[in-house]
């Protein structure tokens, strides 16, 4: 896909992997409108990147949809979709999970994504094309241990993208999974894993995903893990 010219919404995009993303898609010259609830957030992160941006919550489908009408308004298209907005807590044994924060960490990570995709496709299935990417993690993959609430999240996450790309088969819309390991992001803010040095730098794992898309058959489910050394 040459991406020069697309033009290219990423929610979460004022900081960690989606601002990463934001900057490798500008390097392409695509247009791209970052999107977060954080408005300085988002304010400073277009001085550096030099993108569009609008104010919106993920967890707000009227929020999502706000986001649509002004992006197809001043763009008159939305060529790619990126699902990005994450958050992360603590790990902790399951027993110990926050209810509180675990119900926010779906209203984000599930369904954030489950609006995003709705809206996207409302739009694409008008034009008969488009792309929607789902950044994912190699926790949507595999259970890993006292991370059972992201963890979950992330598999809830795989189970959309599989169903809407049985659902969209055969036309010219199009959804990709993405599958990082561990990266250096702000998602860890809670608590810091101990071996958070060696995890990617997130403008590494934003190029793979570049290189990914412009190639004649990209992968459909890009798993991303650390170089090996």
């Amino acid at each position: 896909m040459n991406l020069r010219g697309k033009t290219v919404i990423i929610t979460g995009g004022s900081q960690g992997f989606g601002k990463a993303l934001a900057q490798s898609f500008v390097a392409e010259r695509a247009k791209v409108v970052i999107s977060s609830h954080d408005k300085r957030g988002l304010e400073s992160a277009v001085k550096k990147l030099s993108t569009d941006y609008f104010l919106a919550d993920v967890t707000s489908i009227e929020d999502l949809k706000k986001l649509g009408e002004y992006v197809l308004k001043k763009y008159g298209v939305i060529d790619i979709w990126i699902n990005n907005a994450g958050v992360q807590i603590a790990p902790s044994p399951i027993e110990k999970t926050d209810i509180q924060k675990l119900h926010h960490l779906f209203n984000v990570n599930f369904f954030g994504y489950f609006y995003g995709c709705q809206i996207a496709l409302f739009y694409m299935k008008k034009r008969g094309r488009g792309l929607i990417i789902n950044i994912n993690s190699t926790a949507g993959l595999e259970g890993k241990p006292e991370i059972s609430a992201y963890s979950s999240s992330k598999f809830a996450v795989r189970g959309l993208t599989e169903s809407i790309r049985k659902e969209v088969g055969g036309s010219d819309i199009k959804i990709y999974g993405i599958f990082p390991g561990g990266m250096q992001t702000e998602i860890y803010q809670e608590k810091y894993p101990a071996d958070f040095n060696e995890y990617m730098d997130a403008t590494y794992v934003a190029k793979r995903v570049i290189e990914n898309l412009k190639l004649n058959n990209p992968e459909i489910d890009l798993v991303i893990k650390r170089p090996v050394k």
